[in-house]
């Protein structure tokens, strides 16, 4: 820590109340501006702007990792027969007190950033299940329990599973503030949205469509509200983004596929595609288009299979092959050159009043 302590030490000083916010800030402010430009983590890094990813503070991370998944482990091998004579509901209440006992250590004290994400899923899993449980217990040891009765249980997941474990995701989020949480939030948050708008009439691709966007919205919030990526908001924003583009995405290229036929419909999905890349360009976020390739990589199939045969390698259609090829190729391209690409991108969005809110080019 020669240069200072790090955002995420200035974090757990302005938590622990030994600084506040402002301070902090100020302290930041001051290592944004020294010679030697910072990573995401705060510390010093030639990709200052990069984009942010940190799971891992060490190798120690994956040996607690390891730790936390064998206790895991343990309780899945007696939670279908109760742990020391007690009741299975019980069983899983303690494993999810368990795992929060745990996270305060792992977590709250030593910021273990992999064992975190790790916990908080094994925490909400669990938590939610006991609650699931206990609520449906004469249910399930009813005798009148038939086929029938567990699909019709099953068929309405949202309120039997969703709408728990968002709430132990929140609870989780507002004790450790663990920016994985914010994203399994969102991600039972579309649990339980999508079953209130499919009670009203609206279909779940829009429904998905929609809360993808609101998702998207509160990424951009968080990245505006730290454009250089070097606070905690960053973190969150991460994981918003890569929901938010797994809604949107899939909705979006159904939508086409419906409305148009043959190579039509491949041409608008490479447009659409573009025009994902070119908005992710702007924000300085990758997952669009990782969420995209999987439509991208079947368009330039259609385009390919659907135009002059092509000679066949091996058992598989050249065209098969040739896709594989293209859409690597422009992945690996697009990655080396997403910062020239950027450069020339945001002095046409800086003209504009978004300009401020976003990422800026790396010189």
């Amino acid at each position: 820590m020669a240069n200072g302590p790090s955002s995420d030490d200035l974090q757990a000083a302005v938590d622990a109340g030994v600084i506040d916010a402002a301070q902090a800030e100020k302290l930041r402010a001051m290592r944004r501006t020294s010679a030697t430009p910072l990573g995401p983590d705060g510390e010093p890094s030639v990709l200052a702007d990069e984009e942010r990813f940190r799971f891992l503070n060490g190798f120690n991370d994956v040996f607690l990792t390891i730790g936390v998944l064998l206790i895991a482990a343990a309780f899945l091998t007696v939670t279908s027969t109760g742990l020391f004579g007690i009741s299975w509901v019980a069983t899983l209440a303690v494993a999810a007190a368990t795992f929060w006992v745990l996270s305060e250590i792992l977590v709250g004290r030593l910021r273990a950033v992999l064992p975190g994400m790790v916990l908080s899923l094994l925490f909400v899993a669990f938590a939610a299940s006991a609650v699931v449980v206990q609520l449906h217990w004469d249910n399930f040891k009813s005798s009148n329990w038939d086929v029938d009765s567990e699909l019709v249980f099953w068929r309405n997941p949202t309120m039997v599973f969703g709408l728990p474990a968002l709430i132990a995701a929140f609870v989780y989020y507002l004790r450790f503030r663990l920016p994985f949480a914010l994203g399994l939030m969102a991600f039972f948050g579309y649990a339980v949205v999508s079953k209130g708008l499919y009670s009203l009439g609206i279909g779940v691709s829009v429904a998905a469509f929609g809360y993808g966007l609101f998702v998207l919205l509160v990424a951009l919030f968080y990245d505006a509200k730290d454009p250089k990526r070097v606070m905690r908001f960053s973190d969150g924003a991460f994981w918003l983004h890569l929901v938010a583009a797994a809604l949107i995405v899939s909705p979006m290229i159904m939508l086409i596929k419906s409305s148009t036929n043959g190579l039509m419909t491949s041409g608008i999905v490479l447009l659409t595609v573009f025009g994902l890349g070119l908005f992710a360009l702007a924000i300085d976020r990758r997952a669009l288009l990782v969420s995209s390739l999987t439509y991208f990589c079947g368009a330039v199939y259609d385009l390919l299979s659907g135009g002059v045969e092509l000679p066949h390698t091996g058992n598989a259609p050249s065209s098969f092959t040739l896709t594989l090829a293209l859409v690597g190729g422009f992945v690996l391209i697009l990655g080396v050159f997403w910062h020239p690409l950027r450069n020339r991108l945001m002095p046409v969005l800086n003209a504009t009043p978004i300009g401020p809110y976003l990422p800026q080019a790396r010189q």
